[in-house]
């Protein structure tokens, strides 16, 4: 049999589903398992990248995960506040997950480099099943699935490994369970999203709220069937039961900063620690903490907008009217709602951009799909409908250069996945540290400080990766430590630095060897989080720390200089 340009594109239209409007087992079978070596693929990337050298770790680890090591030496971080204070914010079923993992004796260091992968083709999975459901396709849902793992490994949430990592295979489970109608999976699911990210289950919950409110030509009305009453009652029950034991953690340091505090804190405004008072209303509405965030990588993302203008001309693209576009809708709408409530009750619902920020990406991946396949269908029903070899090559190779160029995509780019992971330059520090007592206690302000937690599992007394200032009962005796710290470091008095090691029970002080310097004045980041400006030590006296007693000294190299304190009280 002869092969012509229109032959090959009706087996083409056969495969991606588009020749008639029903699909076979097998047609959804090839696309599951595209859409799933694909995520294998980007997860094993993202593998390499977090065991390409020794002392690798995602940069929210430092905050949400060290205090872990717990579980593995109780001994760990004795009266540290900072390890208190995330381990009283950390979700339970986050929590119980890497206990499970040290059971095995899987430190948390290195369950945080795994769990991604695990939640990456979980992720996957579940999309591709709830996009099935929602745009009717499998070449559709495998399309939206490789979008949203492009989304995802182009960020640093889900390599993270923190809580708000678990939203994605949660909600997207969540999705497929809601619009197949298994309200058992459904409650389940709500009560893990409870255990593991809140906000997941708050939208979760809104989506469901939702489902009250049927629109009938116009107007909206309320649904008449009692049994949605009694399921939205019962999600309501589960996700209180599950956010009960997270609340009463979270009251450990007091309660969340009032807004009119944060109005007056640098933290808050821009270029602080939570960039969230923008003076301008695009930043503070799109960008900062409190904005919607939309999603801007892939690029391929923003033909989720074409979808509303492709409906406006449904004999061109008839493929659009077989999703169900109302549940979009809904998960938008209660995205929005609760980030609305949000800003309306700052900061005690946490920051809104959460609430619109990860359902957000999930949605631009399924709109955007179902526009391009669309887009895709149109090409393809033109050249079928009018027979021109010439025009059937132009609408054949325009249709498979665009899906070409979506599924490619981050092999156009000089570095994929782009990940948070942080590799640790002071190796011999870590080492330095580790080998020490673990009731030690570390002063320093200088950026490598934030890694030891996690490398050496000693107790910091002020990191500027750990100075979140949401509960003032815990940031701001935070902050008065890291003044102390700093002024002493940078202060000719010895009797000052002596006065510092004493009130702060200071065992170590690590500096950098630049630390002195007029550029490392201007540029450090705990100097700039506590808005300290120190006078350059060539215009005055040198600090005492600038020159130790070579008997202060019990660690050097070309980079730091650690002193032990004990020995300057001697002096």
């Amino acid at each position: 049999m002869r092969v012509t340009p229109f032959t090959s594109l009706t087996r083409w239209r056969e495969l991606l589903g588009l020749a008639n409007n029903t699909t076979t087992a097998a047609q959804t079978r090839f696309w599951f398992a595209c859409s799933m070596l694909y995520a294998f693929v980007c997860a094993t990337l993202a593998l390499r990248q977090a065991f390409a050298a020794q002392y690798v770790v995602a940069d929210d680890v430092r905050q949400h995960v060290f205090w872990m090591f717990r579980f593995l030496n109780p001994n760990l971080f004795p009266g540290d506040p900072i390890a208190d204070y995330f381990q009283s914010i950390a979700p339970p079923g986050f929590v119980a997950l890497y206990r499970f993992f040290s059971a095995l004796y899987i430190d948390p260091l290195l369950a945080s480099k795994l769990i991604p992968f695990g939640l990456g083709l979980l992720t996957a999975g579940f999309s591709f099943g709830a996009a099935l459901r929602i745009l009717r396709l499998p070449a559709i849902a495998a399309l939206a699935s490789i979008l949203l793992c492009q989304c995802l490994w182009l960020s640093s949430d889900l390599c993270s490994a923190t809580p708000r990592a678990f939203f994605y295979p949660l909600f997207v489970a969540f999705i497929y369970y809601h619009v197949g109608r298994s309200r058992f999976a459904v409650l389940i699911v709500l009560f893990l999203q409870g255990l593991f990210f809140p906000p997941a289950a708050l939208v979760s919950l809104g989506v469901i709220t939702l489902d009250l409110v049927q629109v009938n030509k116009v107007w909206p009305k309320f649904t008449r069937d009692y049994r949605t009453y009694v399921f939205c009652a019962l999600a309501v029950v589960v996700v209180l039961l599950a956010l009960i034991p997270y609340l009463q953690g979270v009251e450990k340091f007091g309660p969340m900063i009032t807004y009119a505090q944060a109005r007056q804190m640098p933290e808050f405004a821009p270029g602080g620690r939570v960039p969230f008072f923008y003076p301008d209303l695009w930043n503070y509405w799109m960008h900062g903490a409190g904005g919607l965030h939309i999603q801007s990588r892939p690029s391929s993302l923003f033909a989720a907008f074409l979808w509303p203008i492709f409906a406006f001309f449904p004999r061109a693209f008839p493929l659009l009217r077989r999703a169900r576009g109302r549940v979009l809708f809904r998960i938008a709408g209660a995205a929005l709602v609760f980030f609305a409530i949000s800003h309306a009750l700052l900061f005690r619902m946490y920051l809104p951009s959460r609430y619109t920020q990860h359902p957000g990406r999930l949605l631009l991946a399924l709109a955007a799909a179902m526009a391009i396949m669309a887009l895709v269908d149109s090409l393809l029903r033109c050249s079928v409908g009018r027979p021109s070899k010439l025009k059937s090559l132009f609408a054949s190779g325009l249709a498979a250069l665009l899906m070409l160029w979506i599924v490619c995509f981050p092999l156009f780019l000089s570095h994929f996945p782009r990940v948070s992971y942080i590799t640790g330059n002071a190796p011999n520090v870590y080492r330095f540290f580790a080998a020490q007592p673990p009731t030690i206690r570390i002063a320093s302000i200088a950026d490598e400080a934030n890694n030891l937690p996690v490398f050496s599992r000693r107790t910091i007394i002020f990191g500027v990766e750990t100075a979140v200032p949401f509960h003032p009962g815990y940031y701001l005796p935070l902050r008065q430590r890291g003044l102390a710290i700093a002024r002493a470091q940078y202060s000719p008095d010895l009797t000052v630095v002596q006065q510092c090691i004493r009130e702060q029970h200071i065992d170590f002080w690590l500096f950098d060897r630049g630390a002195f310097t007029s550029e490392h004045l201007r540029y450090n980041r705990a100097l700039r989080q506590l808005k300290l400006k120190i006078p350059d030590s060539s215009s005055g006296t040198a600090s005492f720390l600038q020159h130790p007693p070579p008997q202060c000294v019990v660690f050097s190299d070309p980079n730091f200089v650690v002193v032990d304190a004990r020995a300057v009280l001697a002096l």
